[in-house]
């Protein structure tokens, strides 16, 4: 009984325990509830897919800030950071998004006005093409005709490398960051290139491209400088599709119509360069086709050298069995007219620069028409004609001051009789 009168201590002491402890619960609770909020902004920021989400993170990140700042020691002490530090760093950051956004608004509007240009391009190509086709029908054409056609062709050149040029900008300036870009993309990213990509209609340009390309060759007569010039824009262009490309399939990975479309310029490459390759070794048959030179065809190095070496071949078993002035014939047709003259110095700096055939082939080939000479047209032959040649000449010319100098003679010996 005599602790009855503790009672009422003892409830306090209760009281204030439960008070504590419930006091402590709701702290852990604040702190617990500010660090989960503070790390989902976070998230929120890197995730932002548009300017409107970064605007609502950042009212979102304002409110937080306001709502926790009674409990500023409590989360400081709790948490070990510095609370203005840490909403200064979170500010920063959704700057530096909102920042992404803007270039790519920006990038849009670029993008945009590219574009316009780009199909106004390419509607003028197509006529164009038309046009060329229809005056090429033509079986007899005159002055005016050509003359047309001749500016047709040139204004298609110009119009096909002004859209080449606006192309590579649009992919140039939309993937630039995204080559860059290491390891996959979040969702946010993600929808940042596909965005890119819709608004500049990449993908159509890029086949619009190569089509055109494929078409100027097929309606015009190229020039080696025009096929050198394409030769390098198909180089410099799939170089880049070659970075591009897998980082737009992975991109794309669950789009089939995109996939597909990737797929088929992968593939329009491959008929560009195809294309390009044609037309460089079929203009190089056609030199020996010209003079009735019997070289087999050929479309890569190697079998020019054995197309050519076969042909050199077959003149050296068939010397003293043809006559000798056909053989020589043969010869100078092949060399002087052919090889030495267009093949040479025009069209191997061509194949060589764009790896189609090799200094090695080349010097396979001149090799054997070195040996070709010594046997058709020796050194040793030609200087003793040349040799003799001279010497009749030299001997006839001292033959006629001979003469000259007697009539003289004869003349002043009858003055002086």
């Amino acid at each position: 009984m005599r602790f009855k009168k503790y009672y009422p201590l003892f409830a306090v002491f209760f009281l204030l325990l439960i008070s504590n402890i419930s006091f402590a619960q709701s702290d852990l609770e604040k702190v617990n509830s500010f660090d989960t909020r503070f790390k989902q902004y976070e998230a929120a920021i890197k995730n932002a897919a548009t300017l409107d989400e970064c605007k609502v993170i950042g009212e979102n990140i304002a409110k937080l800030k306001t709502d926790y700042a009674d409990s500023k020691t409590l989360i400081e002490k709790s948490l070990q950071i510095s609370y203005d530090e840490q909403f200064a760093k979170i500010e920063r950051a959704l700057e530096v998004r909102k920042g992404d956004f803007t270039q790519i608004v920006q990038l849009t509007t670029e993008v945009g006005s590219l574009k316009d240009k780009v199909s106004d391009l390419s509607q003028q190509n197509e006529g164009l093409i038309s046009q060329i086709k229809v005056l090429n029908l033509k079986s007899a054409k005159d002055a005016a005709t050509i003359q047309s056609l001749t500016k047709l062709v040139a204004q298609l050149k110009s119009n096909i490398a002004q859209r080449d040029e606006l192309v590579r900008g649009i992919v140039d300036s939309l993937l630039q960051e995204f080559v860059k870009t290491p390891g996959s993309l979040n969702e946010a990213e993600k929808q940042a290139v596909f965005k890119k990509v819709d608004n500049g209609n990449l993908f159509f340009n890029i086949e619009r491209t190569i089509s055109d390309n494929i078409q100027f060759m097929k309606v015009t007569q190229t020039t080696p400088d025009d096929l050198s010039k394409m030769k390098e824009q198909y180089r410099d262009f799939n170089k880049v599709w070659r970075q591009i490309g897998p980082k737009l399939g992975e991109v794309y990975l669950n789009r089939s119509d995109k996939s597909t479309q990737i797929a088929n310029i992968d593939n329009m490459f491959a008929e560009w360069n195809s294309r390009l390759n044609e037309e460089i070794w079929g203009q190089v048959n056609k030199l020996f086709r010209d003079k009735k030179l019997a070289v087999l065809p050929f479309k890569s190095g190697d079998q020019f050298v054995n197309s050519v070496t076969s042909f050199i071949d077959d003149e050296l078993k068939n010397y003293g069995v043809k006559r000798a002035s056909e053989s020589e014939n043969t010869f100078y047709s092949f060399t002087d007219s052919v090889y030495f003259k267009t093949v040479q110095p025009v069209w191997i700096p061509v194949l060589v620069e764009n790896n189609m055939m090799t200094e090695a082939n080349k010097d396979t080939v001149e090799s054997r028409i070195a040996k070709w000479k010594e046997k058709v047209a020796p050194g040793s032959k030609m200087n003793w004609v040349y040799i003799g040649g001279g010497a009749i000449i030299i001997f006839l010319i001292v033959a006629y001051f001979l003469k000259g100098k007697k009539k003289v003679v004869a003349v002043n010996e009858e003055k002086k009789e």
